[in-house]
């Protein structure tokens, strides 16, 4: 009954639950359904054994499920052991492939309607160093590819639900110092040991967490005054000039508050590495010329969420259409795309939101600046949908109501690629971008 009564709690308490935006069932078999479900919590207990080199998780899940079927989240690693509902016996698990499109992990039980916990035991093998005494990991992400969120690392959902995640990190044995950097609130408990508590509003693609040695980078801190009162705690850590990042931060979070209101999250945390390139909630590991663009995401990302790939190509758009100095463009600059007419299983962004998205937002702009920027409904939407995952036919109709006008004809040619799609210029859909480029698993390593 106590445990009835927690899970009921933890319930009442869930203000994000987001089902409505998952994926469509999956046929496992002709009897059985793979079906989506709503995160509730996850707390993760992550130990590093710097003797053993050897890194181990174990996350305790409370889940809803709304239908009869498979639970499916996801976990890119063979999971060690999987206890359902406080059972003895370990549970197995399966992989498979969302029509071809992607790969989700399954609880290969099937479970009625309700709510259960889970508890999964796995190890961490990705983006990690060992050295005489210490040891370095990360948890980087990428966007551009399949499967790169935190399932790389720790079980969890798809990226249209949000969920409350609580760690507990130890290093045992280790002779040295760590620094732990991590978006959360985050409390040393003893030497190598810290507890971090993550918001609610969190999905998979949310979390930066980077642990290293301590005394490796130059590290600056500040406190901005946000433009609502906030006293907002900046940290910069690099191998090169750590001032450097933080003036430029300074600049760009003021500009990015003029344009788009209070910045929308707790801190500011930026690894200069130099290269990386990628976005976080509050965060980034960045180079100097993409600092910008990075923080950006902050607000149109990991500020208003994608709900799953077909929806990527916003944020993506957003921020290289501020790289260009927000310009104006007419139609014959676009191209027919289909950023957002992939399956809807989609979890990845199209390549094509970098330079045919940021001008599809660049004609929207010149379209209806007689009335205003389209900064002005940038902003709007922001305020909105701040911390809510959207797909695009919801963007769509913002824009719409906004400026009480169809656009349905341009987002089929432009977006959906109902009329085929530009092969004059396929080359540059699939070119790298100089924010977000392509690493290798050793240039990874490299960051650490």
């Amino acid at each position: 009954m106590k445990l009835i009564a927690l899970l009921a709690l933890l319930i009442s308490f869930n203000s994000f639950a987001n089902l409505h935006q998952a994926p469509p069932t999956l046929d496992l078999s002709r009897f059985t359904k793979g079906v989506f479900v709503d995160f509730i919590s996850a707390k993760s207990l992550i130990t590093y054994d710097v003797t053993k080199k050897l890194s181990a998780v174990e996350t305790t899940i409370i889940f809803k499920q709304e239908e009869v079927g498979k639970p499916i989240f996801d976990l890119v690693v063979e999971p060690k052991n999987v206890v359902l509902n406080s059972m003895r016996t370990s549970i197995s698990t399966q992989t498979v492939s969302m029509n071809g499109t992607s790969t989700v992990r399954f609880l290969d039980e099937v479970l009625g309607v309700g709510t259960h916990k889970m508890v999964i035991t796995n190890l961490i093998t990705k983006n990690l160093a060992w050295s005489t005494g210490s040891v370095k990991s990360a948890f980087w992400m990428s966007d551009l590819s399949d499967r790169r969120y935190l399932e790389q690392y720790l079980p969890t959902n798809l990226e249209y639900d949000q969920y409350k995640m609580d760690f507990e990190v130890k290093i045992i044995d280790a002779h040295y110092d760590h620094n732990l950097y991590t978006n959360g609130d985050i409390k040393e408990l003893a030497k190598n040991h810290w507890s971090v508590s993550y918001p609610e509003t969190f999905t998979a693609s949310s979390l930066y967490f980077h642990l290293t040695k301590k005394g490796v980078f130059d590290e600056k801190r500040a406190v901005y005054t946000s433009i609502d009162g906030r006293k907002i705690p900046f940290i910069v850590y690099t191998s090169s000039r750590a001032s450097r990042y933080l003036n430029s931060a300074l600049e760009v979070v003021a500009e990015l508050e003029k344009d788009y209101g209070p910045w929308p999250h707790s801190q500011v945390l930026i690894y200069g590495a130099g290269s990386g390139g990628m976005e976080y909630c509050g965060a980034t590991i960045t180079s100097s010329s993409a600092l910008g663009h990075e923080l950006t995401h902050s607000y149109f990302a990991r500020g208003v969420m994608p709900a799953h790939g077909n929806s990527g190509w916003v944020d993506e758009a957003v921020a290289s259409w501020r790289d260009g100095g927000y310009r104006g463009y007419n139609t014959y600059n676009l191209s027919r795309t289909k950023m957002a007419g992939h399956s809807v299983y989609q979890r990845t962004t199209d390549r094509a939101a970098y330079s045919k998205g940021m001008k599809f937002l660049g004609y929207l702009h010149k379209r209806f600046l007689a009335k205003e920027s389209f900064k002005v409904f940038l902003k709007s939407f922001f305020e909105r949908r701040k911390f809510k995952p959207f797909k695009t036919p919801e963007f769509q109709k913002a824009i719409e109501d906004f400026y009480n006008v169809s656009l349905s004809a341009e987002f089929d040619k432009y977006v959906y690629g109902k009329s085929g799609i530009d092969m004059r210029s396929s080359k540059n859909m699939v070119e790298e971008n100089k924010y977000h480029p392509r690493l290798t698993e050793k240039e990874l390593l490299n960051l650490l």
